[in-house]
C-alpha cells in the first residue's frame, strides 16, 4: 500500500512537472464468453483492479449477446480501456412428458389414425420451446411398426429429440360379406327332382378369398318343391356370416326348347370410352318336337356396344308350345392398351447457374408442358415426368409417361442437354413448338368376305401415312395386346386383310401418323371373316316362283332342318337329307294350309346328326331372306 501511494504520489508529481506525460494502461480482463442462465441472460462477474471503474459493472445481469465494458482509472480519469461479454445460449431444450412406446390394432389393411399427447419441453432461456414429433399426433400409422421422433427446438435453434414407437397389428373382426342369388324357380318334368347349379360368393375386407359353402350345395339333385340353402362365408381370421336363399323346383309337363352351341365367355379389348362392339354366334335352341329354333333372342344382342365390365348375354327362345329356354354367357371388355404418348423433340437449354437450372425456369417449364396423351379409351389420360427439381449441367435423359384410367402405361425418353451458362447478352436458344397428335381417321368400316375383310376410311388432313394393326380378339382373353400385330402401313385409306381364318373375329385399329412419328389414339373396329354356306337364293332376292333352296353339304350331317318363315311366323319346316329343298307353291304344315304368297320370307339351314329321334343339331348353317313379288 505504502509502494502504491508513493507511485501515486510520485504520478503526481511527475504529472505537475510534466503535464505531457502518457496515461496509464489498465490491466482488464480479457474478452469473456458466457452460458446464459435465464432470459435475460446471465450475472457476470470480473475483476478490473484497484481503483478502475468498470460499466456495467462486475456482477450485473448481461443480457444475450455483446456487451462491451468501458472501463476507466479514477485516480486521472484519463486512462480508460475495454473489453467485452458474449453471453449465448447453446443449451438445448430438455423434453418431458414424452408418450410409451403405442401398440394398437385395426381391420383396415390401410392402417390407423393415432393420437397421443405431449411431450412438452422446458429451456433455461427460452420460455415456451416449439416441440413437433413427426409423423404427427392424429396421422394415419400403416400397418407394421413406426418410428415417431419428437424434437425440442429453442429460439436459440438447440434441439434435442426422443423417439418412440407406434405398432399396429392387423386383426381382422369383420365378417365376410355373402353375395347369394335371390330366391328362384326351375321346372323339371322328372319326379326326383333336378340337378341345379347356382353361384355364391363372398367378398372380405381382409382376405381376398374367403371360403363360402352350401348345403345343399351348387349342382345337387333338388327334389321337387321349395329348398331352403344355407350358406356360410368363412375368412381366414374365422370371421364368418350366413345366409340362405330358396330354390324351387316345379314339376312340369313340357320341355323347354335346349341350348347348344352356347358361345363361351368372352373377353374383347375396349374401343373406346363407351366399350366395344362384341359379336358373337347365335346359339343353336332345339325342342323335341319342333326341333331347332330360329327365333332365338339373346339380350344384349351381337354386334351391340358393351360397356367396360362384364355383361351378361341371356338368350331365350320358345317353342310352339309356349315353353322358353334361357341360357347366358358373358362378354367382358377391358382396356389393356396403353396411351399414346406424344413427347416433345430434343433440345437444348442454357443454365441460369454455374451447374445448372431449376425445372421453374419457363424454357424447362415450356419443354415438359409439351407432352401430351391420347387414349382409344380415356379421353383424359395423365402425363408425368421424371425431371428433378434441379437439372444439372449436361446431357440428361427425361422420361415421360402417361397413365389412363385402367392403369396402363406407356414410358418415352427425351434426351435435354444443359449447357453452361453463356455470356451476357448471348441470344436465348429458340423453342420449338408442341408437338400434337394428328387426329384420328373417321368413317372406319369393314367389310368380312370368306377369308378376307376390306377395310375403308376417311383421310387426315396432315397424317403422312396409316397404320393397321390386328389382333385375334381371342388372344385378349389370356393376355394383353394392346393394338396388335402391324400389317399394314401406307399412303392408302384402304386394306384388305388376306389369308384369315373364317369365324374368327379379329380387332383392327386404325391409326394416323404424321412426319414426325406422333400416333393418333387409334379407332378400332372388330369383324368376322365368314364363309356363306347358304347358295341360293341370294339374300334379298326378288322373286316371283317358287325358288330352290340349295346350300354348302356339311359331311358329317345325317340330314337337315331347313324352316320357313313368313313376316315372322313358321309357316314350314321339313328334314331333308340332301343340300337342297324345292319349295311349292303351297304345303300344309301342322295343321294349316299354306301358299307361297307375295311378302317377306326368310330361311334357315342346320345340320343334324345321328338318329332324328337324338334331337341333335349343330350349328346354323346361315339365314336369308327373300321376297316373293306379284
Amino acid at each position: 500500500m505504502k509502494m502504491r501511494l508513493s507511485l501515486m504520489v510520485l504520478a503526481g508529481m511527475l504529472f505537475c512537472a510534466a503535464p505531457l506525460a502518457s496515461a496509464r494502461v489498465l490491466d482488464l480482463p480479457g474478452d469473456k464468453t458466457v452460458e446464459a442462465t435465464g432470459p435475460n441472460g446471465a450475472i457476470v462477474k470480473y475483476d478490473p483492479g484497484d481503483g478502475v471503474t468498470c460499466a456495467p459493472p462486475s456482477g450485473s445481469v448481461f443480457p444475450l449477446g455483446v456487451t462491451t465494458v468501458n472501463c476507466t482509472f479514477d485516480a486521472d480519469g484519463t486512462s480508460a480501456g475495454s473489453f467485452q461479454v458474449t453471453v449465448q445460449d447453446t443449451t438445448p431444450p430438455e423434453l418431458h412428458d414424452m408418450p410409451g412406446n403405442i401398440n394398437d390394432s385395426t381391420d383396415n389393411p390401410s392402417g390407423k389414425i393415432e393420437s397421443w399427447s405431449g411431450p412438452s419441453a422446458t429451456d433455461k432461456v427460452d420460455p415456451s420451446p416449439a416441440v413437433l414429433c413427426a409423423p404427427a399426433s392424429g396421422s394415419n400409422f400403416p400397418v407394421g411398426t413406426t418410428t415417431v421422433t419428437c424434437t425440442a427446438t429453442d429460439n436459440s435453434n438447440n434441439s434435442s429429440s426422443k423417439s418412440f414407437t407406434v405398432h399396429v397389428t392387423l386383426v381382422d373382426h369383420t365378417a365376410p360379406t355373402l353375395h347369394l342369388p335371390s330366391s328362384f324357380s326351375v321346372e323339371t318334368e322328372n319326379p326326383g327332382g333336378t340337378a341345379v347349379t347356382y353361384s355364391a360368393t363372398a367378398t372380405d375386407n381382409v382376405d381376398p378369398s374367403p371360403d363360402v359353402s352350401c348345403n345343399p350345395a351348387s349342382g345337387s339333385n333338388f327334389p321337387v318343391g321349395t329348398t331352403t340353402v344355407n350358406c356360410t362365408a368363412k375368412d381366414n381370421s374365422n370371421n364368418q356370416s350366413t345366409g340362405s336363399f330358396t330354390i324351387t323346383v316345379n314339376l312340369a309337363d313340357h320341355t323347354p326348347p335346349v341350348f347348344s352351341n352356347l358361345p363361351a365367355n368372352k373377353v374383347v379389348e375396349a374401343n373406346g370410352p363407351s366399350g366395344s362392339v362384341a359379336t358373337y354366334a347365335t346359339p343353336t335352341a332345339t325342342d323335341a318336337q319342333d326341333g331347332p329354333i330360329a327365333a332365338v333372342n339373346c339380350a344384349p344382342a351381337s354386334g351391340s356396344t358393351f360397356p367396360l365390365g362384364t355383361t351378361t348375354v341371356t338368350c331365350s327362345a320358345s317353342d310352339s308350345h309356349g315353353n322358353t329356354g334361357h341360357a347366358s354367357f358373358t362378354i367382358t371388355v377391358h382396356d389393356t392398351t396403353p396411351p399414346t404418348l406424344i413427347v416433345p423433340v430434343a433440345r437444348s437449354v442454357y443454365a441460369t447457374t454455374p451447374t445448372g437450372i431449376p425445372n421453374t425456369v419457363s424454357g424447362i417449364v415450356s419443354f415438359l408442358a409439351a407432352a401430351s396423351a391420347t387414349d382409344i379409351v380415356d379421353p383424359h389420360p395423365i402425363v408425368t415426368n421424371n425431371a428433378p427439381s434441379f437439372i444439372p449441367v449436361g446431357n440428361q435423359t427425361i422420361t415421360f409417361g402417361a397413365r389412363d384410367a385402367s392403369g396402363n402405361w406407356a414410358y418415352k425418353g427425351v434426351t435435354l442437354i444443359i449447357l453452361p451458362m453463356p455470356a451476357p447478352g448471348t441470344a436465348p436458344l429458340p423453342t420449338p413448338p408442341a408437338p400434337k397428335p394428328p387426329a384420328d381417321v373417321t368413317k372406319l368400316k369393314a367389310v368380312p368376305g370368306s377369308g378376307t375383310v376390306k377395310l375403308s376410311w376417311g383421310a387426315v388432313l396432315g397424317a403422312k401415312q396409316y397404320v393397321v394393326y390386328r389382333s385375334e380378339t381371342a388372344a385378349l382373353q389370356t393376355h394383353a395386346t394392346g393394338h396388335g400385330q402391324v400389317v399394314y402401313t401406307g399412303t392408302r385409306t384402304t386394306y384388305t386383310d388376306r389369308g384369315l381364318v373364317n369365324g374368327t373375329e379379329y380387332r383392327y385399329v386404325v391409326v394416323s401418323e404424321d412426319a414426325a412419328g406422333n400416333q393418333s389414339a387409334g379407332v378400332a373396329i372388330i369383324v368376322a371373316p365368314v364363309r356363306d354356306l347358304l347358295r341360293s337364293p341370294k339374300n334379298g332376292a326378288r322373286l316371283k316362283k317358287a325358288p330352290k333352296l340349295v346350300w354348302t353339304r356339311d359331311a358329317e350331317a345325317s340330314y337337315y332342318n331347313a324352316q320357313l318363315l313368313r313376316n315372322g311366323v313358321k309357316i314350314l319346316s321339313v328334314w331333308p337329307t340332301g343340300p337342297s329343298y324345292k319349295l311349292k307353291k303351297s304345303w300344309a304344315f301342322q295343321g294349316h294350309n299354306y301358299k307361297l304368297a307375295p311378302g317377306n320370307y326368310q330361311w334357315f339351314v342346320w345340320p343334324g346328326y345321328g338318329p332324328r329321334s337324338q334331337v341333335v343339331y349343330g350349328q346354323r348353317l346361315g339365314s336369308r331372306a327373300f321376297r316373293i313379288v306379284g
